[in-house]
């Protein structure tokens, strides 16, 4: 039984064992089982509180305009989405990668849901126009997206943290975004859209090269899709029809929210003209 013993501390068995329970057990674990449930009170209540939280920033904006402690409240926000943002990659430190065990490379800040975190942050402490151009077009159309698709918590329900921590990450952005957009007046310029587009782009090519180099790597969900359901499980694997589908699908969904400015600008320029053509 010694020999045993022993024989466990040489091979590391008793590290494995301490790493398997501590990887996986509490509140910042993650249950081995399917334990979140799409369509539930879990994943549409965060959605609710977000609408709710839209409702009443729009409906009391002009008092959170004038509030005195307004720019506090956007540093507040900022730091929450920082923290919650680095708050993942302590988590990982704790679990792990899920079924890649330690290879954490696989989880280096190539997502855009990270990129968009981050950039809402800076946005919100500089009031930046030129990353509100950015982020404004990023976040309501791929930032929506895993709100109704969120496969990648399907193992940590609202009895874990990761539950909160994917939420926070990806319902704030929207929320800070539309939060500047009526309370300070800021207005996307479908004319900038640009921005947006580069930025994927680059991304897409840093994505690209680490899937190349990093084993069982999918950035961007570029070389497969992943577990549970999502939008990226039903586009062919091949890597140049995956882009061009991506490229297509993002080239809609900014499409679609510049329609209203383009109309609101033909609507000002009929009217402009037959205001001269009147006078005339």
């Amino acid at each position: 039984m010694l020999y045993n013993e022993v024989t466990k501390l040489k091979r590391g068995d008793y590290m494995n064992d301490f790493i398997y329970q501590f990887n996986h057990e509490g509140f910042f674990g993650f249950s081995l089982t399917k334990d979140f449930y799409e369509f539930s009170l879990a994943h549409f209540a965060p959605i609710i509180l977000l609408c709710v939280a839209l409702f009443f920033t729009y409906r009391y904006r002009e008092k959170l305009a004038r509030w005195k402690n307004e720019e506090t409240l956007r540093f507040i926000l900022a730091a929450i989405l920082i923290i919650n943002e680095c708050a993942y990659w302590w988590r990982l430190m704790y679990v792990g990668n899920g079924n890649n065990g330690k290879q954490l490379l696989t989880k280096l800040p190539l997502e855009v849901c990270q990129w968009s975190a981050f950039l809402v942050s800076f946005m919100l402490m500089k009031k930046s126009k030129h990353l509100y151009d950015i982020t404004f077009y990023i976040c309501l159309s791929l930032g929506v997206i895993p709100l109704f698709t969120p496969a990648v918590i399907s193992s940590t329900g609202p009895r874990y943290w990761r539950y909160y921590q994917f939420w926070i990450e990806h319902a704030l952005p929207i929320y800070c975004v539309l939060y500047v957009t009526f309370v300070h007046g800021f207005r996307p310029n479908w004319r900038k859209v640009y921005k947006p587009l580069m930025l994927l782009g680059v991304m897409s090519v840093l994505a690209i090269i680490a899937n190349l180099n990093v084993p069982d790597a999918n950035f961007m969900y570029l070389a497969s899709g992943t577990t549970g359901n999502s939008l990226a499980n039903i586009l062919p694997e091949n890597i140049g029809i995956r882009l061009i589908l991506y490229a297509v699908i993002m080239s809609v969904l900014f499409g679609i929210i510049s329609l209203p400015q383009i109309i609101g600008e033909v609507k000002k320029k009929r009217a402009l003209a037959s205001k001269t053509h009147d006078n005339e």
